[in-house]
C-alpha cells in the first residue's frame, strides 16, 4: 500500500522531545555536517512519524524519520497518548508529517577519552484529539488554507443542529469547513457581502465584514481554479452550544507556492476503531550504534534475559522502544522488515 503524507494542522513548534536519539548518532550527525569541538548546529526541518507494530519491544512504537532515517522514538508516555489516531493515519495509507528540530554539539568527554556528540530531537504535536478532523473533506473540488491565527465565526447558534453532532467530544474538536462568498440587501438598501462557513455542506455561520475582507481574494482565486476554499477550525461546544473559530491563513499572508501549487486535501481515513491493520515498518538499530554511549538507563528488552558469560547490549531507552543487540540483528530479516517505498 502506497502512502501519503499528511501534514498535521496546528502543529507550529517543535514541543516533544523524542527519546534514544543516541542510538541513532550516525543519522544525526549526517543531518548536521561536519562539527568543530564546542560547536552545536541546529536544523530545522520536517519529520515523519511512523508506526510500528512489528517492533518486537513495543508494539505501539512510534519511530521519529528525517530524510528517511530514524533519528529517535516517541517517548512511551507520547506514543500511548498518540498510537490510536497515528495508528489510523497508517491503516489508511497516510503518514503524518511534522516540523522538527534536530541540534547537536561535539564536547569533551567528560571521562577524558577525546570527544563525544550530543544531541537532542524534537517534533510538533498538538493533543491527539486535534490532528485529524471529526468530518471528513468536502464532495467536491477543494484545497485547504495554511493553519492560521484564529478568527471568531459569528452566527453559530442559528445552525447549533449542524454543529451538534460533532460538539463536547472533547474541549476542542478539529473540523474541515468551507467558505463561500454570501451577500444579503442591508436594511437601508444596498449589498452585505460576507464569507460563509459551511460544514459538510451545510452553513454554520459567517465571518464579520472585517474578517471577510480577508478572504474574498483567496475565493475568487480558488473558484477561478475551479476548486472551493476549505480550512480549518476548532469547535468547543456542548450539548447546548458551540462556538467555532476559523483557523486559516487571510490572503496576505498565503504563499504564492501555496496558490500556485496543486490542491492540498484531506485523504480519506478508516473509520474510527479499537484497533487498526498497520503495515509492519521496523527497522531496527544501525550496526554502527554503540550501546555504551547510551545516556538514558539500560533497560532490557521485556521478557529476555542475559546470557549467562555474555556482555548484555543495553537498551536505549527512554521510548521503551528497545534497542536490538548485536546477537539480533545477525538474524538479519526475521525481525527487521523494509521501510514502505516512500520512505527508502
Amino acid at each position: 500500500m502506497n502512502s501519503s503524507l499528511y501534514a498535521v494542522p496546528n502543529a507550529t513548534w517543535p514541543n516533544l522531545e523524542v527519546a534514544g536519539e543516541s542510538q541513532y548518532e550516525a543519522s544525526i550527525r549526517a543531518l548536521l555536517g561536519r562539527l568543530a569541538k564546542d560547536q552545536d548546529k541546529e536544523l530545522q526541518t520536517e519529520a515523519l512519524l511512523v508506526p510500528e507494530p512489528d517492533n518486537p519491544y513495543d508494539s505501539r512504537a512510534i519511530s521519529v524519520r528525517v530524510q528517511g532515517a530514524v533519528v529517535g522514538y516517541l517517548t512511551r508516555a507520547d506514543a500511548r497518548a498518540f498510537a490510536p489516531i497515528l495508528h489510523r493515519l497508517a491503516a489508511s495509507g497516510v503518514t503524518a508529517v511534522v516540523p522538527a528540530r534536530v541540534w547537536g554539539v561535539l564536547r569533551d568527554d567528560w571521562e577524558g577519552k577525546g570527544t563525544r556528540f550530543h544531541s537532542n530531537v524534537r517534533v510538533a504535536l498538538p493533543e491527539p484529539h486535534l490532528i485529524v478532523p471529526l468530518n471528513d473533506g468536502p464532495s467536491e473540488p477543494y484545497s485547504i488554507l495554511p493553519w492560521g491565527s484564529g478568527l471568531q465565526v459569528t452566527g453559530e447558534e442559528k445552525h447549533f443542529d449542524v454543529l451538534a453532532p460533532f460538539a463536547g467530544q472533547a474541549d476542542r474538536s478539529l473540523l474541515l469547513v468551507t467558505l463561500h462568498r454570501g451577500s444579503e440587501e442591508k436594511a437601508r438598501g444596498g449589498q452585505r457581502e460576507f464569507i460563509e462557513v459551511r460544514v459538510n455542506g451545510q452553513r454554520v455561520g459567517e465571518l464579520s465584514t472585517q474578517s471577510s475582507r480577508h478572504y474574498f481574494a483567496l475565493v475568487d482565486h480558488h473558484a477561478a481554479k475551479g476548486l472551493t476554499v476549505a480550512a480549518w477550525a476548532h469547535l468547543k461546544g456542548s450539548a447546548l452550544a458551540a462556538e467555532v473559530v476559523l483557523q486559516a491563513s487571510k490572503a496576505s499572508e498565503v504563499e504564492n507556492s501555496y496558490l500556485d501549487g496543486d490542491a492540498r486535501t484531506m485523504a480519506q481515513l478508516v473509520a474510527p476503531a479499537a484497533s487498526y491493520d498497520v503495515p509492519p515498518s521496523y527497522t531496527g538499530l544501525p550496526r554502527s550504534a554503540s550501546p555504551q554511549r547510551t545516556e538514558a538507563t539500560p533497560r532490557k528488552a521485556p521478557g529476555t534475559a542475559p546470557s549467562a558469560g555474555k556482555k548484555q547490549v543495553a537498551a536505549a531507552a527512554k521510548s521503551g522502544c528497545a534497542v536490538v543487540g548485536v546477537g539480533l540483528l545477525s538474524l538479519g530479516g526475521g525481525l527487521v522488515t523494509a521501510v514502505h517505498q516512500f520512505l527508502s
